[in-house]
């Protein structure tokens, strides 16, 4: 288990795939409403606090997401704290991902499309870099960009100068049709 204390109130716990059997944990099954899946999540959460010595305040609120990771494991994502707290790490803007490997991208939609529903996506080029503009309140797009090794474009305006300035390949619904799984109309 690989703890990161990003901040006071964001951790990341990156659990290998045999830490996944262990906890008789996986991703295509957890279901938050499922007894089994918040057992099993607490359980993990109170090994990394025995580990870390961080306890979570859940009275302050909490968020978790999960995301698998390429090898077979997985990655936790606890955002503890008031709401306001938590949109400090949640895409509430459109967020901008670049890469000069479009496979890398492929891939990043192809991990993303059944775990996440993004409000909006779309796909630009130039000069063989690739970007791909996401709307999503799920912190856990950044950190699944992050193991595709997709880079995080933060500057201002960077979407709107993407839109005037970059060939727009996909319009709407670029993570669906990246990962053939739009829908036909």
């Amino acid at each position: 288990m690989k703890i990161s204390l990003v901040s006071d109130t964001i951790t990341v716990i990156e659990l290998s795939p045999e830490e996944m059997t262990q906890y008789d944990f996986t991703f295509d099954k957890s279901d938050y409403s499922s007894a089994h899946t918040r057992r099993v999540l607490w359980s993990i959460i109170d090994d990394a606090a025995r580990i870390t010595g961080k306890t979570v305040e859940v009275s302050k609120g909490l968020e978790i997401d999960f995301l698998p990771d390429i090898k077979g494991g997985g990655l936790l994502i606890i955002c503890e704290g008031e709401e306001e707290n938590i949109k400090a790490h949640k895409l509430s803007a459109v967020s901008v991902f670049q890469s000069s490997d479009i496979n890398s991208i492929l891939d990043f939609a192809k991990a993303a499309s059944g775990l996440f529903s993004p409000e909006a996506s779309s796909l630009y080029q130039q000069n063989g870099t690739y970007r791909l503009c996401v709307r999503s309140k799920k912190s856990a797009f950044y950190f699944l960009a992050k193991e595709f090794c997709l880079s995080d474009i933060t500057a201002p305006y960077c979407f709107e100068s993407t839109k005037e300035c970059w060939q727009c390949l996909i319009e709407e619904n670029a993570l669906e049709i990246l990962s053939g799984t739009a829908s036909e109309q």
